[in-house]
C-alpha cells in the first residue's frame, strides 16, 4: 500500500512538472499580437515600468540610436517624466479598436481622439515576431 502511494505521488509530480514546462514554453509574449500588445503596454505604463516599456515597445533599431547618446535607464527616466502620461492616454484610447493594416500586415495604424496629442494616429510595426510603437 505504501509503495503504491509513493509511485502515485511520483507519477503525479512528473505529470505536473512536465505540464508546467509545456505551459511555460507555449505561452506567447504579449507583443506577438496587437490585441495583447496594447494592453501590455498600458500595464507597463500604469505601473510606471518605463524602462520595461521602452525596451519592449520601442523598435530595436530606434532603441539602438537612442542609447548611443544616453543610457536606456536615463531615456526611460526622461520618458517617464515627459511622454509617458500622453502615451498612456493614447494607448487607452486605442485599446480594443481595429487598426488600419498595410498590405503586408506589418504596419498597423490606429486613430485616436486624444486632445493635444502631436498627431491623431499611433503606428505599430512588426519587427520579427513582435509589435513595436513607431515614433
Amino acid at each position: 500500500m505504501m509503495r503504491r502511494q509513493y509511485v502515485l505521488t511520483i507519477a503525479v509530480a512528473v505529470v505536473m512538472g512536465s505540464g508546467v514546462n509545456v505551459l511555460a514554453e507555449d505561452r506567447l509574449d504579449a507583443r506577438e499580437q496587437l490585441a495583447t500588445a496594447v494592453p501590455e503596454a498600458i500595464r507597463l505604463l500604469e505601473n510606471k515600468k518605463y524602462e520595461d516599456f521602452v525596451t519592449s515597445f520601442i523598435a530595436p533599431d530606434d532603441l539602438k540610436k537612442i542609447t548611443k547618446e544616453q543610457s536606456t535607464e536615463e531615456f526611460a527616466r526622461q520618458f517617464g517624466k515627459g511622454k509617458a502620461v500622453r502615451a498612456l492616454q493614447i494607448l487607452k484610447a486605442i485599446e480594443g479598436k481595429t487598426p488600419k493594416l498595410d498590405h503586408d500586415g506589418t504596419t498597423a495604424t490606429f486613430t485616436h481622439d486624444v486632445k493635444d496629442a502631436p498627431r491623431d494616429t499611433i503606428t505599430f510595426v512588426k519587427v520579427g515576431k513582435y509589435w513595436h510603437i513607431q515614433n
